[in-house]
């Protein structure tokens, strides 16, 4: 009939109204012979790298594209996988991380994850040599035990943070530095910026220490001493991302501990123990 019109949508059915993608509208013409063109649609395109829109409509922003670091994806863009040009520890190709685009400004890149876990599996995640402190490991997911170290070699701002027991989150710091020693993973010229100052001078203002390496502030070696932890320590410790403080230590391989009366400070649930449970610990970074 002359004049009708209908939606119309030329692309393939399933990305129609996705991400950029949206349908059209087509008229009959004046003899009510037929249609005309479908007017207004938007069909899949290339990815454009330089906006949070999902030009190709499949449900994935930025695919292929490449950036130099979290803080380069565009603003808007949603958290998430994205690819990055490692340029540290022999890489050759571009490295799949984790962005946080939305916590203070986004542009955050997940370096390391503890996860909690009833399987025990844990703790055995952290027991990571000396000579692959800028290794990675795990797949890029604040979900999933996760160690990318090869961001150490590029940050100049963190902030790490816990998730409870009953799911509540909370930043334990945030701090800046200069960059950090190579060899010892000490951070230079470290500034907290807000947060717990207990928890920052443990966890970030000192040292460093594996097994097989003793760089911490303690006359020990406390990831020796701590399950064989590797991670930031002070003398030795108020989170530790595998290990318990209260015997026994490996607490059946469960995982993140944090000192439970910081947890209490922190509005956050905790158990009895002296070191209580948490979900998660994650270190966020950004340059």
């Amino acid at each position: 009939m002359p004049e009708t019109q209908e939606l119309c949508y030329d692309g393939p059915p399933s990305t129609a109204s996705a991400g950029a993608c949206k349908t059209g509208i087509r008229t009959c013409n004046d003899e009510g012979t037929g249609y005309g063109p479908c007017e207004g649609q938007v069909q899949p395109a290339d990815e454009l790298c330089d906006t949070p829109v999902d030009e190709s409509c499949d449900g994935r922003v930025n695919e292929g594209c490449v950036y130099p670091s979290c803080a380069s994806v565009p603003a808007g863009s949603p958290s998430g996988v994205y690819l990055a040009d490692p340029g540290a520890a022999g890489a050759t190709e571009p490295a799949a991380i984790y962005c946080d685009m939305e916590v203070d400004g986004g542009g955050w890149t997940l370096l390391y994850s503890s996860i909690g876990s009833d399987e025990g599996t844990t703790m055995a995640f952290w027991d990571i040599p000396y000579l692959q402190r800028f290794s990675s490991k795990g797949e890029p997911s604040v979900d999933t035990n996760v160690y990318v170290g090869w961001l150490y070699l590029h940050g100049t701002e963190y902030r790490d943070e816990v998730e409870d027991s009953e799911g509540k989150v909370a930043q334990l710091f945030h701090a800046r530095t200069t960059g950090v020693a190579p060899d010892t993973l000490r951070f230079k010229d470290p500034e907290i910026v807000s947060g717990d100052s207990d928890i920052y001078n443990a966890q970030f203002a000192a040292g460093w220490s594996s097994p097989d390496f003793d760089a911490d502030t303690w006359t020990e070696n406390c990831s020796a001493k701590y399950s064989r932890v590797t991670q930031h320590y002070g003398g030795c410790w108020v989170y530790n991302l595998g290990s318990d403080a209260d015997s026994p230590v490996d607490d059946d391989g469960w995982g993140p501990h944090l000192h439970a009366p910081a947890a209490r400070r922190l509005g956050l649930a905790a158990d009895e123990s002296g070191y209580t449970r948490v979900r998660r610990i994650s270190r966020w970074v950004r340059w």
